[in-house]
């Protein structure tokens, strides 16, 4: 999709003022709807008229502020930014990079093998997986370079690669990996997280506006999908180990829990702002990235941190199997009304990004891909400023601050990888 100057405009759910506008608004009134009418699924209800009006709040404000950062890049005067060009031997460094994040995550899992055979047959569930899961802060955080990996190759393989090579072989493992992550441990982000930025990079790199009228729908196509991957992954989770025995099919669960998992989310969000407090709770959420950095995340622990009273909330005012509480509320919890300059900033960095996006080039289009996830999960999880972003946000900007090069320097090197055998360095 281009205008007549040649430049690049995509769809209207590649720039996050439009998908919140005509996507996530929608989505959020006929939730709020669901929440101010008569709900028989959530024992208490906190979400009133108040709440669905601060919460359409924070969501214009971020919309105004992705509007108004990518009419600033677009409308800037100056030279036209270089072409920026990677080796793709920066995809064997993040490669290695997530590899070993993996190996840490799956260690208590690759030191039982009984267990995973048994998960497989549907003699064990998620939970019990979960307690062998492999945790090491600031280390095993880095499976995140798998978001990464996807964008930048597409961005250094423009063009696809004829003939099997390692580059394609690291893809293939990395999405193993990934599928195994989400339906051993039940993480359907970590399937999402790569997914999505692998479809926007598709469709930016790939398809050339074919597909144009099944794409224009855009998200609401990938509903069906969204609904299809919920049922994989609670199959083994809780359906056939608990909910098998209430519901009447596997349809109608899933159906009702993937509802329940957004509108618990900003339940949860305004209760705890109710009952916890509006400015009371330590900026937990917006420092995520840096309670889960090594040394320094315990350290700064006591002063950043307010789980102890989000799980009390949950264990006595919710319900702690519904336990995401939003990208929205918590704001308001941590900064009061101030908590609109998170909005702001989030609107700021993702429509900048998208600038950047529709240029094709740099540092700005392959973190659109890895930040548009954090735009279309806002109702559920605050994950912009979580450590999930900050190796892939930082990772990408160690890439092109030390590895890009202008594209005719890169040129002759990005030719002969190209037709590189599988194993032949």
């Amino acid at each position: 999709m281009r205008d007549r100057a040649g430049g690049y405009t995509g769809y209207w759910w590649e720039d996050p003022a439009r998908l919140v506008l005509m996507f996530i608004l929608p989505l959020y009134g006929l939730l709020s709807l669901d929440l101010l009418g008569e709900q028989k699924s959530i024992a208490r209800i906190y979400f009133d008229g108040y709440y669905a009006f601060v919460g359409a709040l924070f969501l214009m404000v971020l919309m105004a502020a992705a509007w108004l950062a990518t009419a600033e890049a677009c409308t800037r005067r100056g030279p036209p930014t270089a072409a920026v060009e990677l080796s793709p031997r920066v995809l064997d460094l993040v490669f290695a990079l997530a590899l070993f994040g993996y190996v840490l995550l799956l260690s208590g899992i690759l030191s039982h093998p009984a267990l995973l055979v048994a998960f497989v047959r549907g003699e064990a569930n998620a939970y019990d997986m979960l307690e062998l899961k492999g945790r090491i802060t600031g280390l095993s955080t880095f499976t995140q370079a798998t978001a990464p990996f996807v964008v930048l190759y597409f961005y250094v393989f423009r063009t696809p690669l004829k003939g099997l090579n390692r580059y394609k072989i690291y893809f293939a493992v990395l999405a193993v990996l990934t599928l195994l992550r989400s339906f051993i441990f039940a993480e359907r982000l970590a399937l999402i997280e790569m997914a999505m930025p692998l479809a926007l990079m598709v469709v930016r790199f790939r398809l050339g506006g074919r597909y144009s009228r099944l794409l224009s729908v855009g998200p609401y196509a990938a509903i069906p999908l969204l609904f299809g991957l919920f049922i994989a992954n609670e199959y083994n989770r809780s359906w056939e180990a608990y909910y098998v025995n209430i519901y009447d099919n596997l349809f109608d669960f899933a159906l009702e829990r993937l509802g329940l998992y957004y509108s618990t989310a900003l339940n949860n969000g305004a209760g705890i702002v109710s009952v916890l407090g509006w400015n009371q709770g330590h900026p937990m959420f917006t420092f995520d990235w840096l309670l889960h950095f090594p040394v320094i995340g315990a350290t700064l622990q006591p002063w950043l941190d307010s789980g102890d009273s989000i799980n009390l909330f949950l264990n006595g005012y919710a319900d702690p199997e519904f336990n995401n509480p939003s990208g929205i509320f918590v704001h308001f919890y941590e900064w009061g009304w101030f908590g609109l300059l998170d909005a702001i900033t989030l609107g700021w960095v993702v429509g900048r990004s998208y600038a950047g996006w529709r240029t094709g080039n740099g540092f700005w289009c392959c973190v659109h891909a890895v930040l548009f996830v954090s735009v279309m999960e806002i109702m559920r999880t605050p994950n912009l400023f979580s450590g999930r972003n900050f190796v892939p946000v930082m990772l990408l900007i160690v890439v092109f601050r030390w590895f890009a090069r202008e594209a005719i320097c890169a040129a002759s090197e990005t030719r002969v990888t190209e037709i590189d055998p599988v194993l032949s360095r």
